[in-house]
């Protein structure tokens, strides 16, 4: 597998398998004996610490205690599995696979690695509810003090989502733009972006300007997006009747992002940028164009060689006193 989906797991996965390797070796020569097999035997442990991608959408409709919990069993089973196929990988002795699991060291390693499944499940659970890197963000502190950034922003909205709510419920239509996030994460992934809200049938992408710039990637996630959301258009038409469509307004400049909150503590970014970005998604969605972006980004962008660029002009925008020069984008 080659998605950034799947990459992503596996940063995840490696970052579970580093920790693990320096926790279990110290926990065996401290338990167990003082000796470099104890810590080797500890390394070999967790070789084989692994979650099947395949379950996710299974793990997605489960509560958050429920799937921690169960995360954490499972973790904590691949430990013991991991534990004894170490064992006989060492010993070269087939029979210590089912001899492991009497050994009088689980006493001490199983209520130790329980804890360590729950902690590390734990906040990889975290990291899903408050965004992918914002979790790093507050804990290194970088928007502890309000700083002065450049950063890319998309807004994308779904089309019709008044009509799409009032003809298909509530209920199924949550579903359908619980399905669109769903397909919009793995084009975010490829171009090096993080999603910064959800706002109602609103999502906001961001990028810093260099990871924006590099290769286009601010518009290959657009583009990316739409073609997910085509390639699944038969599942969308089966399930809810329609496939759904959107348009993007993108922009980029100095913004400030801080920590802002007491109660619900987040990271915020103001400035202007995020204003204009809004208001050209609102243009693209008046004038029934896909992507409009500002003249002042454009001229940083390097397009991909299928993506054309029209000049909408000058444009008078709702809240801004000077007009916006800008462009519309469509793929060849």
């Amino acid at each position: 597998m080659g998605s950034a989906r799947f990459r992503t797991r596996r940063r995840q996965l490696g970052a579970i398998v580093l920790a693990a390797c320096v926790v279990a070796p110290i926990f065996n020569v401290l338990t167990s004996e003082a000796s470099a097999r104890e810590a080797w035997q500890g390394v070999v442990d967790y070789m084989l610490f692994a979650r099947d991608g395949r379950l996710r959408p299974f793990f997605q409709k489960l509560r958050f205690w429920t799937d921690l919990v169960l995360s954490s069993v499972i973790v904590l089973v691949l430990f013991l599995v991991g534990r004894a196929t170490g064992k006989m990988l060492t010993t070269l002795d087939p029979h210590r696979f089912v001899m492991s699991f009497t050994e009088p060291h689980l006493r001490y390693a199983t209520p130790f690695f329980a804890v360590f499944a729950v902690v590390i499940t734990f906040v990889l659970q975290m990291n899903r509810l408050v965004g992918a890197n914002v979790l790093g963000y507050f804990m290194a502190g970088v928007y502890h003090r309000p700083r002065a950034e450049e950063r890319i922003f998309l807004f994308l909205d779904l089309q019709g989502s008044t009509r799409l709510a009032e003809e298909l419920g509530s209920a199924r239509y949550f579903e359908l733009l619980r399905r669109f996030v769903d397909d919009v994460t793995e084009p975010v992934l490829q171009t090096d972006a993080e999603i910064y809200q959800y706002a109602g049938d609103e999502v906001v992408v961001t990028w810093r300007l260099d990871a924006g710039l590099r290769m286009a990637n601010c518009v290959r996630c657009f583009f990316g997006i739409r073609a997910t959301v085509a390639r699944h258009a038969p599942r969308y038409q089966r399930e809810f009747g329609t496939v759904p469509r959107f348009r993007g307004g993108l922009h980029g400049g100095p913004v400030t992002g801080g920590e802002l909150g007491d109660l619900r503590r987040q990271i915020v970014f103001v400035g202007d940028i995020l204003n204009t970005a809004a208001r050209l998604e609102e243009y693209a969605k008046r004038m029934n164009l896909d992507l409009v972006v500002s003249g002042a980004l454009l001229d940083r962008l390097t397009l991909p060689e299928d993506v054309r660029a029209a000049r909408c002009g000058e444009l008078a925008l709702r809240g801004k006193e000077a007009r916006v020069d800008a462009y519309s984008l469509t793929e060849a």
